[in-house]
């Protein structure tokens, strides 16, 4: 990739990033919890497929792994938001091949969603600022 090419589809995939975060927080609003937390899922890939880009001059590979972005990244990260982000890969399974809606609909209440928003949020701001940094 030249470097056009790199700025546009750096901004393509932070400009998506940044509507499926707003996605999330409506959804959340309208008390779609698992929706919310899936699409914030997908805000963090995107945020890690700008920074893949960025780093690597190359495609992001097609993958809604957040832990494998991060490693084919070669992304500078401390353990704890890398368990984070393994973590959030739940709410992809979840939100997108729910085996049990009431089961679902339990566990993601608003409380345990605001919760984990508020994480997904703390960890989109961080992978901003890292992609900033590049």
């Amino acid at each position: 990739m030249d470097n056009e090419q790199i700025k546009k589809t750096v901004n393509y995939w932070l400009t998506s990033a940044e509507y499926d975060f707003e996605v999330a927080k409506s959804l959340f609003k309208k008390k779609k919890y698992h929706y919310a937390l899936f699409f914030g899922h997908l805000a963090l890939e995107k945020i890690l497929k700008a920074i893949f880009v960025k780093k690597k001059s190359s495609h992001a590979p097609i993958t809604h792994s957040l832990p494998y972005l991060v490693d084919k990244a070669e992304l500078e990260i401390d353990t704890l938001r890398l368990e984070k982000l393994a973590e959030f890969m739940e709410f992809y399974i979840e939100g997108r091949y729910p085996r049990d809606m009431e089961a679902v609909f339990r566990k993601y209440d608003k409380s345990f969603s605001k919760e984990k928003l508020k994480e997904v949020k703390e960890m989109f701001e961080w992978l901003k600022e890292k992609l900033k940094r590049l």
